[in-house]
């Protein structure tokens, strides 16, 4: 069943759901890699970014740094709302590409970027599709990058502790995780190692089975 992705984010106007909650948090370490980065953060890259919601906020408080920022969504109404937020916002260094954020090719452009945000998606892949982005992650990222990611812990299964360690076991630096109580997971990771780092971006890195 393919998900209704509009009725999805209106969960995010319940300042109770659990969506709503992890809104805060990812937004919180948005704008920490924002400010850790500072001057450097150059490029901004967001997959399935959806209304812009954790990103745009934080680059609107943040008026002295314009990195070029590429927002990729597939869905057309949304992002005509984050479009719609970004000129509202005067946030003229972004963009808002309709594409299928799956695909290498929908933001080949802006590669290597300085701060990439992978937020909603791991709960919509299979396990392999996850580790193939994050071992895939190194080839699109700047020495000293960060990586913001979620994933939610589902009836039966969590995958948390082990998206954790696969960005590890690729050659990432922990710098934050949030976790328990909540069954959401927000982490940021610290690419230490050569950039782009050494590593081929498969043209197709996920496809959602959700």
């Amino acid at each position: 069943m393919t998900t209704d992705w509009l009725a999805w984010h209106r969960d995010y106007e319940d300042p109770s759901s659990q969506l709503s909650r992890r809104l805060v948090v990812v937004r919180r370490r948005v704008g920490e890699s924002l400010d850790a980065l500072g001057a450097d953060a150059r490029r901004v890259l967001s997959l399935c970014a959806g209304t812009g919601g954790d990103l745009l906020p934080e680059l609107a408080a943040r008026p002295r740094l314009s990195p070029e920022t590429l927002l990729v969504e597939a869905n057309a109404e949304l992002v005509d709302a984050a479009r719609a937020a970004a000129a509202s916002a005067a946030l003229d260094h972004v963009r808002v590409r309709c594409a299928d954020a799956g695909r290498l090719a929908s933001f080949a452009d802006v590669l290597p970027v300085d701060l990439l945000l992978l937020c909603g998606i791991f709960g919509n892949l299979s396990g392999r599709d996850i580790q193939r982005t994050v071992s895939a992650a190194p080839g699109m990222l700047r020495r000293g990058a960060l990586v913001v990611w979620t994933r939610g812990r589902f009836e039966g299964e969590d995958l948390r502790p082990t998206v954790r360690r696969w960005f590890v076991d690729t050659g990432f630096d922990e710098v934050a995780y949030d976790g328990e109580p909540e069954s959401y997971g927000v982490g940021v990771a610290r690419w230490a190692g050569p950039g782009p780092g050494g590593r081929e971006v498969p043209e197709r890195l996920f496809t959602f089975v959700r």
